[in-house]
This record gives C-alpha cells, structure tokens and sequence, in this order.
C-alpha cells in the first residue's frame, strides 16, 4: 500500500511540472480549473507571435489590458486567475494583486512579491506569500499561517518544527527532489495516511 502510495505521489508531482516547462506560450488562465488544466486564453507561440499583456497599469490598477491580433482586450483584474508570460514565469491574480509563483506545479504553491525601488529612500523588500493549494487564498508564508492551513495534519507540523526554525527558512529548495522543501515534507506526512 506505501509503494502504491508513494508512486501516486510521484505521478501527483510529475504531471503538473509536465505543462509547466514549456516556456514558448504566453497568455491567460481566466480560472483556476484554466491553471490547472494548463489551458490558456490569449495563447501565442513566443517563439513566432507577439502580444502584450499588461497588468500594472499605472490608471487602470484594476484591469489587465491584453492587445492580441491587432485588437485589444480588457478585463477586470478579479476575472484573470493567472498569466503566463514567454519566459516560462506564471504570476497568479489575487485580490487585485499580482503573485508571482516561484514554484508551479507543487501542492502548496509559493509566491515572491517585490516592493519598493531600489532606490536610496525605497529598498527592495521581498514577501513570500503561500496558498496550500492552486484554489486557495493566498498568505503569508509562516509557520503559523502553514499549520493552520493544515489544521488537521499533525505529523506535518511535526515535520515542519523539526525541519524549520524560522520563517525564512520555508522557501528553502531541496535540489535532490526538485521541489521546495516544504513541498517535500508535506508529501512526507502524507505517506501512510488513509485519505
């Protein structure tokens, strides 16, 4: 039974990062099932097509302009779920802010906003936010925050104190597995887990 488990795991894992890899189309997952599903609006082949997506207007924050085929799109920020950019970068749609995924394809999804400038007066300021699934709403990466999102998985919270001492140590990246650290210990407690 952990055999079978842990090659549903595998697969679990391996299917996503599949559709994820391709980094010659651009466009937009209008749903999360859109993400999931790796089915894009807007779609292009990067490597002979062009559009331009833009979700930072600087007078229209709420809006993503899309000029595909010589027309131009526009659509609420609340209705995009997600974009997909030519070099392969996903940024996910939430609140009316913009996400950028740092690992696509993992069961708990994580994200790395940047603020400020660089400038003397403004530094840049990296958050980590999660979300413990694609549907999910999206947080703060904490341990806190982790646990309760898992309320209920008691051996992944004892694997998260035993592994991590402090917040800033949830982004670590297990170059064995290919997959955050965190990822790599929650498909841990799921091993011998009836579901």
């Amino acid at each position: 039974m952990r055999i079978i488990l842990i090659i549903l795991i595998g697969l679990f894992i391996a299917k996503p990062f599949s559709g994820f890899s391709q980094k010659d189309s651009s466009g937009i997952y209008f749903t999360v099932n859109d993400y999931l599903n790796h089915k894009l609006a807007f779609v292009i082949n990067c490597k002979n097509q062009k559009h331009k997506i833009k979700a930072d207007m600087i007078f229209h924050q709420k809006e993503i302009s899309i000029k595909h085929n010589d027309s131009t799109y526009n659509y609420p920020k609340d209705s995009v779920y997600g974009i997909r950019y030519c070099d392969g970068s996903v940024v996910r749609i939430f609140m009316n802010s913009e996400f950028p995924f740092i690992n696509t394809g993992e069961s708990i999804l994580i994200y790395k906003v940047e603020t400020g400038s660089g400038m003397k007066n403004n530094p840049v300021v990296i958050n980590y936010y999660f979300s413990k699934d694609a549907a999910s709403e999206i947080q703060k990466l904490t341990i806190n925050n982790l646990k309760m999102a898992f309320q209920n998985n008691h051996k992944f919270h004892d694997l998260i104190d035993m592994e991590f001492h402090s917040d800033n140590e949830l982004i670590k990246y297990d170059a064995f597995h290919k997959m955050t650290r965190i990822n790599k210990i929650y498909l841990n407690s799921l091993i011998g887990k009836e579901k």
